[in-house]
Parts: C-alpha cells; sequence; structure tokens
C-alpha cells in the first residue's frame, strides 16, 4: 500500500512537472497569439453586413477607377490613397463581395498581433504577455478587425514602425536599418493618417539618440529619413490630405472632437476624450478603471523611460503628436480615430504591472502575484468576458443582408419599397445582388439636422399615402428627431397611425415592413 502511494505521489510529480515545463513564457506568448488569430476569424467569418460608413467608403471603391480614387471620396469618407489602392486591387482580382474587402483588415489585424508580441517581449520582457493577452482579447481590435475601415491597418502600421524603429537605436546599427525604416515609414505615410504621428516621435528619438552619442553619420542618416519622411508627407498632403482637411462636412461632423485650447472651461472636452479612449480601449468607462488606468500608465512610463528612454520616448510622443494636431483643428480625438494609440497604451500598462510585481515581489512573491492578478482581473476583466460573448455569438451589427433577402423574396413587382436615410449606403451597396436596384425604390435622403431628417421622412411617408402595398426599411437608425423611447418603435408607432402593417422581418439590427396606406 505504502508502496502504492509513493509510486502515486511520483506520477504527480511528474505530471506538474511537465504542466510546469510546458506553461513557460515562450508556450504562453505562442497560445495568445493563436487565441488572438482565432478571436480575428471568428467574427471575419460572420460576414456581418456592412454597416453605413463601411458601405459608403465600399461605393467609392466599387464605382471608380484607380486614379479616381486619388479624388475626394463621395459620401463624406475619408481614407489613406495606399490603403484604397490595395483595397481596388482585391475587388479587381477576387471581386466585388464584402468579405473580400475585409481581407486587408484582417491580414493587418492578424499581424498586428505578432508585432505586440515582438515589441512586447524586446521592450518589456515577460510582463509584456500582459500586454499580448488583453491586445489579443480587445474586443474593439477584434471586431475593427473585419471592419472595411483603415483602423486596423493603422494599428498594424503604428506596430511595424515601432518595431523597425528599435533597430534603428542603440550601437549595433546599420545602415540597411535605416535604408528599411524610411522606406516602409514612406510607404506608411500613404497607408495611414496616423502614421505620421508615429514617424514624428521615431524621428526625433533617433535623431536626438545619434547627436548625443555623437554617431554623426547615422545622424546623417536620421536626418536624412526626416526630410524624405517630410517631402513624402507633403506630397501626401497635397494630393489628398488638404481636400480631406478643408472637406467643410468632416470638419462640422468632427468639430467637437478637435482639442480646444486647455483652459478651466474646456475641462469636460479632456474628461470627455479620456473616457472616449476607455471605451475603445477597454469597452468600459466605470471609475474603478478611471482611476487605475492612469496610475498604471505614469508607472509604466517612468519605469520604461528609467529602463530605455529612447523607446519610452517613441511610445509615449505619438499620443503628443496626436494631440498637437488635435489643437490645430487637424485631426479629430475620438472613439476609432485614436485605436492606433490602443497598443502603446497597453504597453505602457504592462511594464506598470510588471513593475508592480517586481516592487511588491521585495517583500512577498505570493502576495505579489496575487496583487496584480488581482488588479487585471478588476481593471480589465469586463473586456474579456465581452470577447468571450461575442466568440459565443458573434456580433452582427446592422445586418441589412437578411433584411433584403426577405423583402426580394416576398415583393410584389408593383411593390415601392422606401429605404430609411441612414439606411441608404448599405441598401444601395447590397441593392444589386438581391435585385432591389431596379423598380419602385425611394431612398430618404440623408439631412444632418436630425429635426430636419425627421420631418423629411413625414413628408416622405405622406406623398407615399394611397399605396395599398410599401416596404419600409430601416437600419442604423440613430435618431429620432428627439423622440424619448425606443426609436425603432416610435417609427413604427407612427406607421401604425397611417396604414396597415401586412408584414414584417426583425433582424440583427435592421427590419422591413410591408404596409397597406390605402385606408
Amino acid at each position: 500500500m505504502y508502496c502504492e502511494l509513493e509510486r502515486m505521489g511520483a506520477n504527480m510529480r511528474q505530471a506538474l512537472n511537465r504542466l510546469k515545463s510546458s506553461v513557460r513564457p515562450g508556450f504562453i506568448w505562442r497560445l495568445l497569439i493563436v487565441i488572438g488569430i482565432i478571436l480575428r476569424l471568428r467574427q471575419y467569418f460572420v460576414n456581418r453586413s456592412l454597416w453605413a460608413d463601411e458601405a459608403s467608403l465600399a461605393l467609392n471603391l466599387v464605382g471608380r477607377t484607380f486614379s479616381g480614387l486619388t479624388q475626394p471620396l463621395d459620401y463624406g469618407q475619408g481614407a489613406p490613397i495606399v490603403f484604397l489602392f490595395i483595397e481596388k486591387f482585391f475587388i479587381v482580382l477576387l471581386g466585388n463581395k464584402d468579405y473580400i474587402m475585409r481581407l486587408f483588415p484582417l491580414f493587418s489585424g492578424i499581424l498586428a498581433i505578432y508585432l505586440i508580441y515582438r515589441i512586447s517581449r524586446e521592450y518589456i520582457g515577460t510582463a509584456g504577455i500582459l500586454a499580448v493577452l488583453m491586445f489579443a482579447v480587445s474586443w474593439q481590435l477584434v471586431y475593427y478587425s473585419s471592419e472595411l475601415k483603415q483602423y486596423s491597418s493603422d494599428v498594424m502600421i503604428a506596430l511595424l514602425l515601432v518595431y523597425l524603429s528599435n533597430r534603428c537605436i542603440g550601437t549595433d546599427v546599420k545602415a540597411r536599418d535605416f535604408i528599411l525604416l524610411g522606406v516602409v515609414g514612406s510607404i506608411g505615410i500613404w497607408t495611414s493618417h496616423t502614421a505620421a504621428f508615429i514617424l514624428a516621435g521615431i524621428g526625433l528619438v533617433i535623431a536626438f539618440e545619434k547627436l548625443a552619442r555623437r554617431e554623426y553619420r547615422f545622424l546623417l542618416w536620421a536626418l536624412g529619413l526626416g526630410l524624405l519622411w517630410l517631402a513624402v508627407f507633403g506630397l501626401e498632403y497635397f494630393v489628398s490630405l488638404r481636400y480631406l482637411i478643408a472637406d467643410p462636412y468632416l470638419q462640422g461632423y468632427w468639430q467637437k472632437a478637435f482639442m480646444p485650447i486647455p483652459h478651466r472651461s474646456n475641462l469636460g472636452w479632456f474628461v470627455t476624450t479620456y473616457f472616449s479612449f476607455l471605451t475603445i480601449s477597454f469597452n468600459r468607462t466605470d471609475l474603478i478603471l478611471a482611476y487605475i488606468f492612469p496610475v498604471l500608465i505614469l508607472i509604466g512610463g517612468i519605469s520604461l523611460f528609467f529602463k530605455s528612454r529612447n523607446r519610452a520616448l517613441i511610445i509615449i510622443l505619438p499620443f503628443l503628436m496626436a494631440s498637437l494636431a488635435s489643437l490645430l483643428q487637424k485631426y479629430p480625438l475620438k472613439g476609432r480615430f485614436m485605436l492606433f494609440l490602443v497598443p502603446l497604451t497597453l504597453l505602457l500598462i504592462a511594464e506598470g504591472m510588471g513593475r508592480i510585481y517586481l516592487f511588491l515581489a521585495k517583500f512577498n512573491r505570493s502576495f505579489s502575484l496575487f496583487a496584480c492578478g488581482f488588479i487585471v482581473l478588476l481593471a480589465f476583466g469586463a473586456p474579456l468576458i465581452l470577447t468571450l460573448q461575442n466568440f459565443i455569438e458573434p456580433y452582427r451589427g446592422e445586418d441589412i443582408k437578411p433584411v433584403m433577402q426577405y423583402v426580394q423574396e416576398n415583393r410584389s413587382p408593383n411593390d415601392i419599397v422606401y429605404v430609411f436615410h441612414s439606411s441608404g449606403p448599405a441598401f444601395t451597396y447590397y441593392a444589386p445582388f438581391y435585385g432591389l436596384d431596379a423598380g419602385r425604390i425611394i431612398v430618404g435622403i440623408e439631412i444632418p439636422r436630425k429635426k430636419l431628417a425627421l420631418q423629411q421622412f413625414f413628408d416622405d411617408v405622406g406623398l407615399l399615402k394611397g399605396n395599398s402595398k410599401v416596404w419600409f426599411v430601416f437600419s442604423a437608425i440613430v435618431d429620432c428627431g428627439g423622440c424619448t423611447g425606443d426609436m425603432q418603435t416610435f417609427y413604427v408607432e407612427y406607421l401604425n397611425t397611417l396604414g396597415k402593417q401586412l408584414n414584417s422581418f426583425n433582424g440583427s439590427g435592421a427590419n422591413a415592413y410591408l404596409y397597406d396606406l390605402n385606408p
């Protein structure tokens, strides 16, 4: 009996030793990369419908030639020219499909996981596992990896430039490192509007580092990089950016997202922007995170600065550059426009948590591990739960495709189809696929002022009175002219006062109703 128990104990010790040997940092790094890729592929293969902004960009991509994409875009859209060219190339090569146009954002999202892994290992060490974990499971980063917009590639370009810049600082530097950074940076300027903020910080850091080391040969290389990037940015500004910045619609739409001159009376803007950044970073804005977040950032920034001043500045300076551009009324600081800063934030948080762990471990290693684990779960556990929920039941957004399919199958030749104004871009893009681009189709007029838009809807419906079969397609409802309660219900109840509902289809964020408006 004793021998049997001793043998069982030995087997258990062997099993634990095998588990410890397998669950090493190398295994954890790879596991997190795989998890991040799976999450992004899962959301991509849901193949949800393009929402209004995506569809507006898709209409530009489909309806224009390569040269036409260098001109100001329609439907209030703006995107970097190389990003547009890549998207157009995929359409020409593989066809006009929504999932084809999302391939580049998906590729960018997956490559970004590998890049933050490399940066975390080189900049932070083992504590960088936390940065990769938060990056891999971040719902916002997962979501934008399957959206037809440039925000996922903004993140990828930012991380790629930070990664390549590390090869140009220090003592073991070669000319080819500068050449590679110069070429990728030049392409990055045309691929991502936010690359300029990253490159401005990189250029300053490399130049001052070479000057401080009196490495004048590489200082000339650094100055050459700066001049090259300025020339490329100037050309891109002349070709594209000047029109985008001067666009009155975009200026008006984003006016409240530009930084005001710092003053006590403008404190509300900074608070709002701070919580907007928390939302895009962690999808939550509670006070617990609001208090913990800046403390970890501060500790991480100071810790990284003492470890490597140059690396710390390369991560921190883009925040200052973006803020300066916003102060000059050139770049909005709100929501997805700040997504490229999220991975830099995660690096600082991971460094801060690592420093806290090392400090507490001096007194008690077990307590240090428990305390850091508790902080991580308290502050960042909710985003993980949200991503898990969306993995089990994927996010579909304003999924208009099933609605259009239903209308196509149940529509009679003489039926009128009225498309709510905010549904217009998505409906227009998908209409040829469902045979809804011909016949009696009416698309509501987009009017920025909410009360006028509501009145326009009332006027449109008034003109439809007397028709016995009118389909109303709704999606992307963002306002109802100041009504209270559910906006969808508001419009349906209004239609109920004018006619009889004959049929309906309720989808995910999109709906269709058939009405008899001939009382």
